[in-house]
């Protein structure tokens, strides 16, 4: 057996991993000279690990990619970060029962019908029943008008925009149910990890070709039913690019039509801490970006060459205004904000700045959507498709790119196991 995986994201390199484990003849092509997608990284000046180009970490209940990390020789440290949000010019913890139950910015009682609320959906062991109904709808009956209005419903437009009334229930569900106080990270970044796993299926005879961009050019059908790219025939494809990318490259395959979000974030190498915490959520109303996230208040800033690292990320409709901005530009307008966070806080203390942004980085999942997607991965007895718009009702993130891989993976074998029989 003889598949291709198209994308070495970690999808595509959990399949790849799974089916050379399986005797599988497996080439990965990437189309950039890196492994991860959205979670390659790259190391700065002086700096002893590489960083993701946005935010990421592992809940400890992550088991897929945990177990993935293991078998690789890989594994994860546990941390235990503090979280918090901005609200009213103040940075506030907010990441347990009892940190909510403190939370004066609403009144007691409204704190109590929140911590039910959110109790009950954390205790939900399947809420995909729930995409019937629309956040906006529910959740206020669910939490109370104070807690949504003034933390709940100011999440959710800085995260979606203008698109914030169309995102399902289901999705808010996961967001609850599979979140864990302590976190996990990996040893000199996910760049790391997702090079191991590319050295794993190296080494159990699988190939990664990097620099190698698939579409529907050089990937043809042949009459034996089998799939040849760059003139090299295999049994089977796995796409695993972004839904719009993986339409692009297969014309002929069936994709969900719903919206994406650009994620962007502003990176900064500072010598000075900004906040408290590690993840800090932005409550304040017609802010810049949605989150800071200091890295280095969770993993040790000896990794970044003694330097502080902070993200300050967004995702963002396509006629937002900052996707045609410079760097400089964003800095500019987001230091007046910074100053807010932290009244301390100086230009001076930026010794170095990146801009990254990436598009199709963030679903807008809509009510009924598991109606749109396939019951399987397979799109022809060749084609198979397998992206983060399938790891519903589950946000995008690196769990579930690993689940699916191995899904994708094992549903791949077990079709081509069948021709052979």
């Amino acid at each position: 057996m003889k598949v291709a995986v198209i994308g070495g994201g970690f999808t595509g390199l959990a399949c790849a991993a799974n089916l050379v484990n399986k005797g599988v003849a497996v080439t990965v092509f990437e189309s950039e000279n890196n492994l991860g997608g959205l979670a390659e990284g790259f190391k700065g000046k002086g700096w002893k690990w590489s960083l993701e180009d946005f935010y990421h970490h592992v809940f400890t209940n992550d088991q897929d990619i945990i177990s993935l990390a293991g078998k690789v020789g890989w594994p994860m440290t546990e941390y235990t970060p503090l979280t918090t949000s901005f609200i009213d010019n103040e940075e506030i913890q907010l990441d347990s029962p009892l940190s909510v139950l403190k939370f004066s910015k609403i009144n007691f009682f409204s704190r109590a019908y929140m911590g039910v609320g959110l109790a009950i959906l954390k205790l939900i062991p399947n809420g995909l029943f729930l995409e019937k109904y629309r956040v906006v709808d529910l959740l206020p009956k669910m939490i109370g008008q104070e807690a949504y209005q003034k933390i709940w419903l100011r999440l959710l437009k800085a995260k979606f925009g203008s698109q914030y009334s169309s995102v399902n229930m289901a999705w808010f569900w996961t967001r609850v149910a599979k979140r864990t106080k302590n976190l996990g990270y990996f040893k000199q970044g996910f760049q790391m990890l997702a090079d191991k796993i590319g050295e794993y299926i190296v080494n159990s005879g699988g190939v990664i070709s990097l620099n190698s961009r698939i579409d529907k050019s050089n990937m043809s059908a042949t009459k034996n039913n089998k799939i040849a790219i760059n003139d090299e025939v295999f049994d089977a494809v796995v796409v695993t690019t972004p839904a719009p990318i993986a339409k692009a490259i297969c014309p002929s395959i069936t994709i969900p039509k719903i919206d994406y979000l650009s994620a962007q974030t502003i990176i900064l190498e500072m010598n000075t801490k900004l906040t408290k915490g590690y993840w800090m959520n932005v409550l304040e109303k017609k802010w810049p970006f949605l989150v800071v996230v200091e890295h280095t208040n969770m993993v040790d800033k000896k990794y970044y060459g003694g330097n502080r690292i902070v993200y300050l990320g967004n995702y963002l409709e396509s006629d937002n205004k900052q996707l045609k901005m410079t760097k400089s530009e964003i800095i500019s307008m987001y230091l007046p904000y910074l100053k807010l966070i932290n009244n301390k806080f100086d230009k001076s203390w930026i010794k170095n700045s990146f801009l990254i942004r990436k598009p199709f980085a963030q679903p807008v999942f809509p009510v009924n959507y598991s109606q749109m997607l396939q019951k399987d991965f397979s799109e022809t007895r060749s084609i198979f498709v397998a992206n983060m718009s399938m790891v519903y009702p589950f946000d995008r993130g690196t769990n579930y790119a690993v689940r699916m891989g191995n899904e994708v993976a094992n549903e791949v074998y077990k079709q081509l196991d069948s021709k052979n029989d």
